[in-house]
Formats: C-alpha cells, structure tokens, sequence
C-alpha cells in the first residue's frame, strides 16, 4: 500500500507520492461534489461534507487493510486499490452495524471512524513497501484510472444527472422503475437502529430479503447526514459511484497482473467503450451497460468479484495460500452485495488455485479438486432445501424459455431475423443448436471482444503466464455454461432468467479488461511507450474511445423499446406531480417511524420511496406474496369502507398507520369532517394523518 500517499507524515513524504496520493483524492472528491451538485441543482455543503467523510473513511480503511496484510499482499496500483479496499471494509462493517446497533446511522458511522482510527493507530509500527512508480509519467496512472472511470460514469449515467423531468401534469423519472425500490432501501437503511427496524418494503413488521443490501450503506450515510432525499443520493453518488468502482477495479486488477499502463487501458475499455449491443449487437437484455444500471447491485459486485481475484492470482502466482483465503473472503463479502455475481464466481474461484497453485503438487491438485468438487455439489444441494434460494440445477432445461425472451428481445435487423430463422424456422441437431446459441450469446454480449480477446490472448502467449491467459477464457466459458446450462427459476425469488442472464454483467467486465490489458501489453509491455509518437498514439486512442463511449450513450439507456410500455422513460415511468408532491409532503413533515399507506396499495413502490417511510401493505407480488399480505389489504379494503370517526382512529392506531393517501375517484365512506379535511390535497388525491398511530404496533 502506497502509506506515503495519504497518510504518512514524515520527512520521507515526497513530492512524487503527493502527486499520486492526493491528487487523485482531489479528483474523486470534486467527481463526487460535482454530481452532487448537478442532480440537486445547486451546491450543498453538507451532502459533500458527508462525501468528504465516507472518502476519509475509506481511506483510512483502506491504510488499516494495506497494514493488517502486509506480509500477504503489496499494493502496486496506489490510491484506486486503497480506495476499493477501504470502501468493502468500511461498508461491509458499516452494514453489519446497522443490523446489529440500535444507535443509529450517525453514531454508527462515528463507532466505525473511531475504531478505524484505533486500528491505524494500534498497526502504526507495521511497514508497509512503498508502491513502486517508474519515472515520469508513470506515477500518474492511477490518476489516469480515477479519470477515466469518473469520465465513464458522467457518460453512461447522463440521464440521472436530471433525473426528473416534468411533463404536463406528470414527473417522468428518467430511470428504470426498479428505482424506487433502490430510494426506498437507501431511506430504510438511513433511518435503521438494528434489524427489527428494517422490514419487507412491502409489509410493515415482515422480515426483509437482506442477501444484496449491503450497497446501499453508503447511500444511506449521505441521505442521514448530508440532508439529501434518497432520491438526489441514488441519481448523484449510488449509480454514478458504482460505475466508477468498476472502472477502479478494472485497473486494479489487471494492472496488479500485467502492469499500471495495462491497467489504465483496461479501466478505458470497462467504463469508456461502448458494450456489445451499443456496438450494433442489437440485444438490449445482453448488453452491461444495460443490465448493470437497472440491477444497481451489479456494480458493487463486480468490483469485489475484481478485488476476490486479484488476490487469488497474485497468491496462485507467488504461492501464498494465505493470499488466495483473502480472496475467498472477498467473495464471501460479494455476496452481500450481489449474490448472482458470487454464484457465477464460486465455482472457477474455488477450482483456480487447484489448477494453478505454484507449490501444489499434481496428485493433490486431483484430490483437492475432487473434494472441492463434491463439496460445491453438496453446499448447492443443501441451498435447495430453502425455498428463498432459486433454482440451481445444470440440466440444460433452461435454455429453450430464455432462448424465446432473448429473440424477442432483438432488435430488427439482420442478427434477429438469423437467429429467428434458425432456432424457430428451421429444424437443425442440437449439435448445431448449440453452436448457434453459443455464437449468439457471444456476439450479442461481448461484440468485438469475441474476436479481439482470442487474438490478444494468443499474441501475449510468450509474455504472459499461462493462468493470466487462461482465467478470462475460463469466466466467458462459465457465463456460456450457466447461460446455456441451467434451468430456470420456478420459485419466484427473482425473474426466472436471473441466474442465466445476469452473470454476463462480470463475464463482460473481465473480457473488456483483459482484453484492453493483454493488447496494450503485446503493444506496449508494462509502461508508458518511451517514444513521442507512440505516446501520442496512445492519448489519441484515449481521446477516441471516450469520444466513442459519448456517441454511443444517447439518451434512454435504461429503457426498453422491444418490451411493451418501456421504450420510452415517459411511457414507462411517469408519475403524477400530485403523488409525487403527496411523497414529498410526508418525508418533510413526517417522523422516520411514520407508517404509511395508499387506498392503491402503493403498487410500483412510489409513495414509499417518496415519502421514505415504511409501507403497511403492498399489492405487488414482488418478493413472493405472504398470507398476511391478502389479510392486510382486505383490511385496508375494510378501513376505506368505515363510517365511525373512533373505528378509523382504533385501525390507525392499533396498525400504527399515520399517513393515508387516497387516490383520485376513490371513495371513502369516512365521515364527513375526516374525509373533506385531508392534511393534503392535491389533484384529486388526498392525503390524510392520523396523528395518534401508536409506532410500535404493527398488527394485521
């Protein structure tokens, strides 16, 4: 870890590490503010005080990992590795506190601050090598690395910059509707004191699904102390942050294994160049751009994933065991931030080592892969017995349902009517079928990088050890397998496609950044080219892919034109300024323990996530319905029918329901000085509070 960079006060403090500590912290933090600023309209000092905090506190998590793993593992790639190490470990312990601690967001971060300064302090006399920079221009790559991943996050998030836009008597919210479950999660999480206080987004007291929350820990730092909505949080640091995590561990982790320089391309391929299907591959549902915005979680993940395989590749290579348990830890921790990203990984990460541990001799590498193997069978085979575990069996039953969405989800053109032609037209032997659904999936998700990867691959043979060539190759060939292989879920714990589908999120990443990177090294080696011409080469292929990465990011990313009533942001997620103005209304005036509730049943998340309160019942099925769930919205059925000003006052109180929003056209039977004196009114909607709702009961 680079300790002179941000921490190291001694006379030893050169103006070199300055340079490559602070100036890269300067730039992320006006990257931060920047955002911040634009989707808010207007500075807010506090909202980038709280940003100052959460990037002091990775940083200082970041010092106290580099020294508690010294012996195992040293930092080549400066502040972006700091920066991606700190913010697991603060996050992920933040997260944990919050489920555990009854204090409170801002006390928590405060236990958190302290007890990382106690560990710094405590590891203080730990040496720690000095990242090692050749001269010149060389220190300033993870520089480089943190602009251009900040580049590719302003070019691919352009939309949220505005993420509301009014539209006649409407708020057209210019992202994916799922958006309002991830505002609803940052407020929960925001206004937490322990795991009793976080409930199922749908239903007040109902245990909530926590396997991917963790992401949203820091978001919800900002929305507590910085006084921004969860809303502006989402559109200004949780979106836009993730992208740029992406682009971090893109460089981190092919830098750490083929070199800084490797590594800035490979950040430049991840976060600037346009994915499969903005480069003409015509399938919206395969594109990583596309399914990373709209399952936000995706971003997270990837960069632990990155952070889990570093470690593995480095302790295979140098034969560290140690270093390669690090990797596993990290894996583990990726499964609080994106599970379908630990599913993908689990296998190849826990049969890497075995492959290509330096020290293993080859009769153990059979037996431990043997007993690896038998042991992923048997974990998985018990994963089954809970019915909140998707299906995951590899029997090849799948394909043919996902095969029917991923034709349908083409665009017209030439690759649909081909691939319609002969999956559904034409009658050919599965040997064949198969060749063609592998070159669809490859075509469609990877685009150039199908070809470009081989061709890197084979080039760096005589450079490049044979795990580094071996590992991208491995994780496209898993993403095949599980795309092609497994069945589809029928348990209804998320789409039935989700296992098949989302893995090609990391199986992207890693072909565009070892792709980048295994080109720039057959190109270049490890450095910045010495002569002028080619160091102007290679700024002017910088200069074009992000000339690139804007062209291709036009408006509407996360819609959908080939599925109905998404193919404009208008069409799919417009909300009425009045119900929007009613959320607005609650999360002002409101207390954080306030329940609430909508004569609609609050069916996309709306006025929960508005208002950032919880909701008593839902009427979606999202998550799996519950018998308690048809009682309660019975229930609320029988509440809007009540006639008795003391039978309202007993339901609201007795279910600690305060807020009540009625839609327009809905009647209610209340009497008549309750149901014409809302606290609210707006539109045709009303919204109503019921100031004596006692908080702490929650009762069907």
């Amino acid at each position: 870890m680079e300790r002179a960079a941000v921490f190291d006060g001694s006379p030893a403090l050169t103006a070199r590490a300055m340079r490559t500590g602070l100036v890269p912290v300067a730039s992320l933090f006006l990257f931060l503010c920047a955002w911040q600023w634009r989707v808010a309209g207007a500075p807010a000092l506090p909202a980038c005080a709280s940003l100052a905090l959460l990037l002091g506190l990775y940083l200082l998590y970041g010092h106290v990992f580099a020294l508690a793993s010294a012996r195992l593992f040293r930092n080549t790639m400066g502040m972006p590795f700091q920066l991606l190490c700190g913010y697991f470990m603060f996050n992920t312990a933040l997260f944990v506190l919050a489920l555990c601690s009854p204090l409170g967001m801002a006390l928590d971060v405060a236990i958190l601050g302290a007890a990382g300064a106690a560990a710094a302090f405590a590891l203080r006399k730990r040496t720690v090598p000095p990242a090692t920079h050749a001269p010149g221009f060389e220190a300033w790559a993870p520089w480089l690395a943190v602009l251009i991943a900040g580049a590719g996050a302003t070019i691919w998030a352009g939309d949220v910059q505005a993420p509301l836009q009014a539209q006649g008597d409407n708020t057209v919210f210019r992202v994916w509707p799922d958006v309002y479950i991830h505002v609803r999660e940052i407020s929960v999480f925001a206004q937490a004191h322990g795991l009793r206080t976080i409930h199922d987004i749908k239903l007040a007291g109902g245990p909530a699904p926590l396997y991917h929350f963790a992401s949203y820990l820091s978001a919800a730092v900002v929305n507590a102390l910085g006084g921004a909505s969860a809303m502006q949080v989402y559109a200004s640091f949780q979106l836009p942050f993730g992208i740029l995590l992406t682009g971090l561990a893109a460089y981190c982790l092919v830098g750490k294994v083929l070199g800084p320089w490797p590594g800035v391309a490979a950040a430049a391929a991840v976060t600037l160049l346009p994915d499969g299907f903005q480069q003409g591959f015509a399938n919206r549902y395969l594109s990583y751009y596309f399914i990373s915005q709209v399952n936000l979680g995706m971003l997270y993940g990837i960069a632990c994933a990155a952070l889990a395989w570093l470690f593995v590749l480095d302790g295979c290579r140098r034969g560290k065991f140690q270093t390669v348990l690090l990797g596993y830890v990290f894996l583990g921790i990726c499964l609080f931030y994106k599970a379908h990203i630990f599913v993908a990984n689990s296998y190849l990460l826990m049969m890497f080592p075995v492959l290509f541990f330096t020290p293993l001799q080859r009769r153990w590498r059979v037996a431990i892969g043997l007993a690896a193997t038998v042991l992923f069978v048997a974990v998985v085979a018990f994963s089954q017995t809970n019915p909140r575990v998707p299906v995951m069996r590899l029997d090849g039953s799948g394909i043919s349902d996902y095969l029917i969405i991923l034709l349908h989800d083409y665009e017209p053109g030439a690759l649909k009517s081909f691939f319609t032609r002969v999956f559904l037209q034409e009658s050919h032997g599965k040997p064949l079928q198969l060749v063609y659904v592998v070159a669809m999936l490859s075509l469609s998700t990877f685009g150039l990088w199908t070809l470009l990867l081989p061709a890197a691959v084979a080039g760096a043979r005589k450079r490049v050890g044979l795990p580094l060539l071996c590992f991208p190759l491995l994780v496209v060939a898993n993403y095949i397998v599980m795309a092609v292989g497994l069945a589809q879920d029928t348990r209804g714990v998320g789409t039935p496609d989700e296992l098949t589908n989302r893995p090609l999120v990391w199986a992207y990443f890693v072909a565009a950044a070892f792709g980048a990177g295994l080109l720039y090294r057959n190109w270049a080696g490890r450095v910045l080219p010495n002569q002028p011409l080619r160091r102007g080469l290679f700024a002017a292929a910088l200069l074009v892919v992000a000339l690139c990465g804007t062209g291709y990011s036009a408006p509407g990313l996360q819609t959908f034109p080939e599925r109905k009533h998404m193919g404009t942001f208008s069409e799919m997620n417009a909300v009425p300024t009045c119900l929007v103005n009613a959320g607005a209304f609650i999360r002002t005036r409101g207390k954080p323990t306030d329940i609430i509730q909508d004569s609609h049943g609050d069916q996309r998340f709306v006025l929960t996530a508005l208002a950032e309160r919880q909701l008593y019942v839902g009427s979606t099925g999202f998550g799996g319905t519950q018998h308690e769930q048809a009682a309660r919205q019975d229930a609320v059925l029988g509440f809007m029918r009540m006639d008795d000003a003391a039978r309202l006052q007993q339901f609201t109180a007795a279910r600690g329901i305060a807020w009540f929003l009625a839609y327009p056209g809905q009647v209610l039977d209340w009497p008549r000085d309750i149901a014409e004196k809302p606290a609210y009114a707006c539109g045709g909607y009303r919204l109503y509070r019921f100031p004596n709702a006692v908080q702490a009961a929650v009762n069907p």
